[in-house]
């Protein structure tokens, strides 16, 4: 969410957004464009194509007409036109704009405008960039802490390779930075960093062509006030006062556990450590596959994003992706694209635990495209349980009348709705789109073909303004201030594995039965090739969806180990990791009148656990519910029992905690009476060992489930002398699923697997995990019902 109060005086360029701007500011020598744009046999004359890896960003300056300019284009030497998404024109600056998707990289394409029903008059070709380009030269670097400084160029023909093969460089919260960029045509790659006083990985203004990928990086950070994160500290920093930093490529690293967490909304607007944070920097950059999350409860500001918002820069500017993240753990926006957004693309991303999906006030120029992102559980204060939570919408989509609007496109995206025991309503976001304030409405905005499944059955839209369009949206409340056009009052309805319980596994797709199964409009370069496209980000009869590390198809010097992961010290968490203990299982009280004794309940997870009403099944006791507020993670409670001689009921009885990590119980008796003791709480099972013949032990050697759905941990410990890689765990019945941080272990270090029971699913209430390793397998038997 926005930072910046909108001031006149504080936007640094109000550039009029001709072709000679644009090109003068997101171009780097015309050279670089002439190489890659070629005349057909239509003129080319006030058009330019800026490409990325799978889209381009098109501009016709001053095309003759105010409705919009017409697109198609093909692979080049092809003869099948595909139709594209009609440019927008903006009668700011008489020019037309607009991008492709879904383009393959490293090919050249043609492209052909047109004035609507008129025949095509301009004409251009560019070519996509290559996943890999080419090495000239590839430098080792070793482990240290001192900051290391990449100032060596290469060339458009040749990059020069920084790589660390693992290597940590470790700060130790003595050197601001592990890495600075300083040199164009350059790589960074394979690194460990840890420790930065402030930002891990600092980028000059005054370079241009950098990639930056497979890398793991956490612990950096300062606090502004020996609490919280210092605001903008991040792992990827770049600071500018031109837009003269062009075409950064920041993919497939992991940004995680910063030193400090940002703050709440519960204590003002949230300030802290980032993943990625560009200031007044230029424009064509790439942001993929990354993954961003905490696992030590210290949480981000906004997952990436920037603080030019009400400008004509701001981030990403323009000509730009933002595609295939997973980004957790946010306490304001999962992706802040605010600003310019010129031909700024956000698709395929994941987010979860955020205050806001994907925020854009302002879009100043314009457009930006954001489609098929998922948008799971919504976060906004600290320290309440969930119903007595805010919650925001997926889409923060407001506009400043001093900048103006640029046009804003929402399709096929998805808001989940996750469900917690204890809490009467769902997890996720509380709107679909909304303004943020009455002077800031939504304006100039598309939306259709999204699913927005409220927490509550409000309105999917407020604070909405002029010049939009609504159309075939999926709400399970009410349109709220939009008007639609075939709009779809429903609440969705997920095939067999698919919706929040897939958490970040990719499984969304509607059932043939469920609203919104083939009512989707159809949409130009968005959803072709299907007759009848669904509502959401996630097309029936398609393949999962993938974020992160896991989507990406390769590093960028190609070669040998192009699917290498980052070097990971700490995995992404599973999303829902709420663990309850008790001290006791059983309570004695001997006779006596009126003793009182105590049983206390820890959360060993790191998710918020609610707490429901306890039941007792006798009326010789009475309790005190010292645990209503609910647990957040680390915290304890304790439940007073009280036993009473003289009043009438059993001996014997069964007190029990219903909480959303399980149910434990313990059993009460007199003392007099005989009893059997009850069973240990379901979320801790008796600890016992299996130990395989590569040295692995397991904590325990059977999860025991209740009849609801439930999650169970188990930790594997490496008693060996050497390190251990683990395989792909394997579950013999599919009605559990698992997640595990265990990829390889060194000497006595630990991992988890979290084991979750469906009974919903088809598949044996009985079945075993699997832990295979090169020496042998650890196995953990599980039973349900």
């Amino acid at each position: 969410m926005q930072r910046l109060v909108p001031k006149q005086a504080a936007l640094r360029h109000r550039r009029a957004r001709t072709l000679a701007v644009a090109l003068s500011v997101l171009v780097v020598g015309t050279a670089f464009y002439a190489s890659n744009v070629r005349a057909q046999s239509l003129p080319s004359t006030n058009t330019i194509a800026i490409p990325t890896y799978e889209s381009v960003g098109l501009y016709w300056q001053s095309p003759g007409g105010t409705a919009g300019c017409e697109v198609k284009y093909r692979v080049a030497g092809t003869s099948t036109w595909a139709q594209g998404l009609a440019l927008w024109y903006d009668s700011r600056d008489a020019q037309c704009r607009g991008s492709l998707v879904g383009l393959t990289p490293n090919t050249s394409y043609e492209v052909q405008l047109n004035l609507p029903g008129q025949a095509a008059s301009r004409g251009l070709t560019f070519r996509t960039w290559s996943n890999q380009v080419p090495v000239a030269k590839t430098l080792t670097v070793a482990a240290g802490s001192a900051t290391f400084n990449v100032a060596e160029s290469g060339t458009a023909a040749g990059y020069v390779v920084y790589d660390g093969k693992g290597a940590t460089l470790n700060a130790n919260n003595g050197a601001n930075n592990n890495v600075t960029i300083n040199a164009s045509y350059v790589i960074v790659r394979g690194f460990v960093l840890k420790g930065a006083i402030q930002d891990a990985i600092k980028i000059s203004p005054n370079v241009h062509d950098v990639i930056i990928e497979d890398n793991d990086i956490s612990g950096w950070g300062r606090t502004r006030d020996g609490k919280w994160g210092t605001d903008m500290d991040s792992a990827v920093r770049a600071v500018c006062q031109t837009e003269t930093l062009v075409r950064v490529t920041i993919q497939r690293n992991r940004m995680h556990d910063p030193r400090y967490s940002a703050n709440s909304w519960t204590d003002g607007h949230p300030a802290g450590p980032q993943g990625i944070t560009f200031s007044y920097c230029g424009g064509n950059h790439v942001f993929r596959y990354n993954e961003i999350y905490s696992t030590n409860g210290n949480r981000f500001n906004d997952g990436m994003g920037g603080e030019d918002n009400f400008s004509k820069t701001g981030f990403p500017n323009a000509d730009s992706d933002i595609y295939g993240n997973r980004i957790t753990h946010t306490w304001d926006d999962g992706i802040e694209a605010e600003g310019a957004n010129e031909n700024v693309r956000i698709w395929g991303n994941y987010l979860d635990r955020t205050a806001t999906g994907v925020a854009t006030t302002v879009t100043s120029v314009g457009p930006v495209y954001i489609f098929r992102n998922v948008f799971n559980r919504n976060n906004f204060y600290d320290g309440r349980t969930p119903d007595s939570d805010d919650r925001q919408p997926f889409f923060k989509s407001g506009s400043d009348a001093s900048l103006g609007d640029g046009r804003r496109y929402l399709f096929h995206n998805t808001m989940l709705q996750a469900t917690q025991a204890g809490s009467q309503y769902g997890l996720g976001g509380g709107a679909g789109v909304g303004g943020t304030g009455s002077t800031q409405p939504i304006n100039n905005t598309v939306s259709k073909n999204n699913i927005y499944h409220l927490w509550k059955p409000n309105g999917a839209m407020y604070q909405v303004g002029s010049r939009n369009e609504f159309a075939n949206d999926m709400y399970n409340g009410n349109p709220g201030e939009a008007v639609y056009t075939n709009g779809i009052q429903g609440t969705p309805v997920y095939a067999s594995g698919s919706g929040w319980q897939s958490e970040a596994g990719g499984q969304y797709q509607l059932a043939s039965s469920s609203p919104g199964f083939g009512k989707g409009a159809r949409i130009a370069n968005f959803n072709d090739g299907v007759a009848a496209p669904d509502v959401g980000a996630h097309q029936s009869g398609t393949a999962a969806m993938k974020f992160g590390v896991a989507g990406s198809s390769g590093s960028a010097v190609g070669g040998a180990g192009t699917t290498t992961a980052p070097p990971t010290t700490t995995a992404p968490p599973p999303t829902s990791t709420a663990a309850l203990s008790a001290d006791k299982t059983a309570l004695t009280f001997g006779g006596s009148n009126a003793v009182s004794q105590y049983v206390t309940f820890k959360n060993t997870g790191t998710a918020m656990i609610t707490v429901g009403t306890p039941t007792l099944g006798s009326a010789k006791y009475l309790f005190k519910n010292g645990c209503s507020a609910g647990l957040q993670a680390g915290a304890s409670c304790k439940i007073t029992i009280t036993y009473y001689v003289g009043r009438a009921g059993s001996g014997t009885a069964t007190f029990t905690l219903p909480t959303s990590a399980g149910n434990p119980t313990v059993a009460l008796s007199d003392g007099t009476t005989t009893t059997t003791t009850a069973p240990p709480p379901t979320t801790t099972p008796p600890p016992t060992t299996t130990t395989s013949s590569g040295g692995i032990v397991a904590s325990a050697s059977s999860l025991v489930f209740g009849a609801s759905q439930a999650t169970r941990t188990v930790s594997f410990t490496n008693r060996s002398t050497g390190t251990v890689t683990f395989g792909k765990p394997t579950l013999s019945s599919t009605k559990f699923a698992d997640k595990t941080t265990c990829t390889s272990l060194a000497p006595g270090a630990s991992c988890m697997a979290y084991v979750t029971y469906f009974p919903t699913y088809a598949g044996s209430n009985t079945g075993r995990l699997t832990m295979p390793t090169a020496a042998g397998s650890v196995s953990v038997s599980l039973s349900a019902g």
